[in-house]
């Protein structure tokens, strides 16, 4: 600063007669002294006193000058003696945070410490989340007038503290109540408007990357926060997040010395349930059998939902409603077991979740508290039921895995059955001594995957094999009753999945001949006739489509091929050598009841070229083509040729 006033001088001031030297230098040394005191005053009456010793020798301008000079170097003294305080300050929370145990006190001593470096702000508080509770409340607190304040809860996704957690990055406003930048929460914007605070800075507090909570400054009158402030009160946020996370560490220290000395009873009795979940494990136990040696070790009625959230075992009998599906999302959310207050006692939930996928939950419904080591017994439950689910999947899977490609061999062999694949069916009780018959199932993209784990289980009870061949859900049942098996099949996937489905079952066939081959692809191509035709649900077998047999029947492809040669032949070669759409023309004048106006309008061009494309017909296929029968075979030629594009494994017809 003292630079400043000496280019200042050297640039604007002519040199002072010796005789006002004395006087001269005594007013400079003023000056330079009163530049680096806080109090502006006394720049303006250094300022002043130099003025009377120069102004015989300078002009206005130049006076002007020195004051200017003046207060920018009180400024940058200023600015200089704050990063000093808060620095300092910064220091001294530093080093309190290597010795302060109790994280409460280190938070107030957090927020007051900013109030202080930060003199323009009416407030400082310090707003945490709850773990688990979707709840964020104010821990520590300076400057505020409203007792109530103390008690105010923000929920998650409301107020700043949303969009803070959600950009991690700081967020201010000149009015609070009246920004439009987030939702609001009705009692902390009456609280605030209460205590008369309007411009707001929120700070996020990250813990090992996770926003934590939320240190904020807070004035009285509407303003702007500058990029100065904002900084500092980064810093003190990150002090903040250090002291959660010693907080933390420190709990954990706690929660470890309790374990130690809680009672030796319990400590041994759940190490025997340890050992009794284990064993569940290796021995491969169904997950329902957990309840038994747990309910032995916790107080109150267990229950057991799987992936669904469907009650798959209980203790005891019990309705579940939203609230308690809410609790589990909590847990499933948090990672850790949930408590709730209920009419009766407590409710305690563990989600039984992989790192990919929910299992199910763990719910205790008791007269009392859990203790620490019965919520951690509850977990390690929830773990064990989580490995067992693994377990069982990895072997059910493993087993669709083999019956999958059993019924690929069965769907695409032409071949006798081997001794091998005979013994492999026998041994997973797939019955394939009897007649069987082969399925189709047309079901939307979406829940193909339901559908396929529909007809498996189905075909499973059923001593068949089902799941998914070549994209398509299929099985290979045992039955001679094409038709009734077509509507068990039908209600099945109606009752289980909600949606239409189009099932086709084939003629009964001797599944070792290797007939299921073509039997299968029957099936196949009479369920995408049906799809092309517009239905979406229905239950129906081959021999009920016995008319469009020329369609799916394999072996008849060229005999499909010859009668659309042989009717719409004609047709086709005139608009390959003319470039023309007659065979267009003609379906749509079909499809609109022979109705020329209607043919144009669906074809979008005038009446008269339907008239002359119509003319042009007769000269190709005679005169009588719109009498019967020629009119009919048209008609059907048209049908055939528009289905068997659709169909996978016909022959693409021209």
């Amino acid at each position: 600063m003292s630079n400043v006033l000496r280019k200042s001088s050297q640039d604007h001031f002519p040199l002072v007669p010796p005789t006002a030297a004395e006087s001269f230098g005594a007013a400079v040394q003023q000056l330079l002294e009163a530049v680096g005191e806080a109090d502006l005053s006394g720049v303006d009456g250094a300022v002043l006193a130099l003025t009377e010793i120069l102004r015989p020798t300078s002009s206005d301008d130049v006076l002007a000058g020195l004051r200017d000079a003046a207060l920018r170097a009180h400024e940058v003294s200023s600015y200089q003696r704050r990063r000093v305080g808060e620095l300092t300050a910064l220091h001294q929370i530093a080093v309190d945070l290597a010795t302060v145990r109790d994280p409460d006190d280190a938070l107030q001593a957090i927020v007051r410490s900013a109030q202080a470096v930060i003199p323009s702000a009416d407030a400082t508080y310090l707003l945490l989340a709850e773990p688990g509770t979707g709840w964020n409340y104010i821990k520590a607190s300076v400057g505020l007038h409203n007792p109530d304040f103390m008690h105010v809860r923000v929920r998650d996704g409301f107020g700043m503290v949303a969009r803070i957690y959600e950009t991690r990055a700081p967020l201010w406003t000149r009015n609070y109540t009246e920004s439009s930048s987030f939702d609001h929460d009705n009692i902390v914007d009456r609280t605030l408007v209460e205590d008369g605070l309007r411009s707001v800075l929120g700070i996020p507090m990250i813990v090992q990357g996770v926003p934590q909570g939320v240190l904020y400054a807070a004035n009285r009158v509407e303003r702007a926060f500058t990029a100065d402030e904002v900084s500092v009160l980064q810093q003190f946020a990150d002090l903040a997040s250090i002291a959660i996370e010693n907080s933390q560490y420190f709990a954990g220290l706690r929660r470890t010395a309790h374990d130690i000395g809680e009672d030796m009873t319990a400590v041994e009795r759940a190490a025997q349930l340890h050992a009794d979940l284990t064993a569940l494990v290796v021995e491969g136990a169904h997950i329902a059998d957990v309840l038994t040696p747990i309910s032995s070790v916790l107080p109150g009625a267990l229950h057991l939902l799987d992936g669904s959230d469907q009650l798959i075992a209980s203790t005891d009998s019990g309705a579940f409603t939203d609230e308690v599906l809410n609790q589990v999302r909590q847990s499933q959310r948090a990672g850790i077991a949930t408590t709730q207050v209920t009419e009766t006692g407590f409710r305690h939930v563990v989600a039984v979740v992989t790192p990919n996928a929910y299992h199910g939950a763990l719910i205790v419904d008791s007269d009392e508290q859990l203790t620490d080591l019965d919520r951690r017994t509850l977990e390690r439950a929830g773990h064990v039921v989580a490995l067992l689910n693994l377990q069982q999947q990895a072997l059910v899977e493993a087993e669709e895995q083999v019956r999958g490609d059993f019924l690929h061999e069965l769907l695409e062999t032409r071949q006798e059955l081997t001794g091998a694949a005979r013994l492999r069916a026998q041994n997973r009780g797939i019955h394939l001594e009897d007649r069987v018959v082969a399925v189709a199932i047309s079901v939307p993209t979406t829940r193909q995957l339901a559908a396929r784990r529909a007809i498996s289980d189905f075909a499973r009870v059923h001593k068949g094999v089902g799941g998914e061949h070549n994209g398509i859900v299929a099985a290979v049942l045992p039955c001679d009753q094409p038709r009734e098996i077509a509507g068990q099949v039908h209600a099945r996937l109606a009752r289980e999945l909600g949606i239409p489905a189009l099932v086709c079952v084939s003629r009964a066939v001797d599944a070792t001949t290797g007939a299921v081959c073509d039997a299968f692809t029957e099936a196949r191509r009479c369920a995408a006739l049906l799809r092309g035709l517009g239905s979406e649900s229905n239950a129906v077998t081959t021999n009920e489509l016995a008319i469009f047999s020329l369609l799916f029947t394999p072996g008849r492809e060229h005999e499909l091929n010859l009668f659309l040669e042989h009717t719409l032949g004609p047709l086709h070669n005139y608009d390959d050598a003319h470039k023309t759409q007659l065979v267009h023309t003609v379906s749509a004048y079909f499809a609109n009841n022979l109705n020329v106006a209607r043919t144009a309008r669906a074809l979008y061009v005038h009446a008269n070229t339907v008239v002359k494309r119509l003319e042009r017909v007769a000269e190709v296929l005679g005169e009588d083509w719109q009498s019967e029968p020629s009119a009919t075979r048209l008609r059907v030629a048209l049908l055939f040729r528009s289905y068997v594009d659709g169909s996978p494994g016909l022959p693409l017809v021209p």
